[in-house]
C-alpha cells in the first residue's frame, strides 16, 4: 500500500508515491463537488486543489498521482516533512462546508507525514 491513513485521519505516505484516499459519510441529499487541498507549514497550498462529484454517493475517491506527492518534498537533513489537508464539500448554489476527519477539533490540523523518496522508479 503506498500511503496509509490512520485512525485519526493522518495520512502517511513516500514523496512521488501515489495512493487513493476515500472520504465517506457524504449526504447522498446533492450531487456534491468534494475537494481536496495539501498546504505547508505556511499555509501554501502545494499544487492544485483536487476534486471530484460525490454523483449522490455516500463517499468519493481522491487519487493523489506519484507527480502530484513528488510535490510534497523533505528537506534533505530531515526523516520526514509535515504537511496539512482540508476537505470540502460544495453544492451549485454556492453552500460550502468543511468537512471533519475523525477526532477532528477546530484548530486541528489533518497532517499528512511525508517520508523521502526511496526510488525513482518510472
Amino acid at each position: 500500500m503506498a500511503l496509509n491513513i490512520d485512525e485519526d485521519g493522518t495520512i502517511f505516505i513516500h514523496q512521488g508515491d501515489s495512493g487513493e484516499i476515500v472520504v465517506s459519510g457524504i449526504s447522498t441529499d446533492n450531487d456534491y463537488t468534494v475537494y481536496f487541498a495539501v498546504q505547508d507549514k505556511n499555509r501554501n497550498t502545494i499544487g492544485s486543489e483536487l476534486s471530484v462529484q460525490s454523483n449522490y454517493q455516500s463517499y468519493v475517491t481522491f487519487v493523489l498521482s506519484g507527480s502530484f506527492t513528488d510535490l510534497l518534498t523533505v528537506p534533505d537533513d530531515d526523516d520526514f516533512a509535515v504537511y496539512h489537508y482540508g476537505l470540502k464539500m460544495c453544492t451549485d448554489d454556492t453552500t460550502e462546508d468543511t468537512l471533519f476527519v475523525v477526532n477532528y477539533d477546530y484548530g486541528q490540523p489533518n497532517n499528512i507525514i511525508v517520508f523521502p523518496k526511496k526510488v525513482e522508479g518510472t
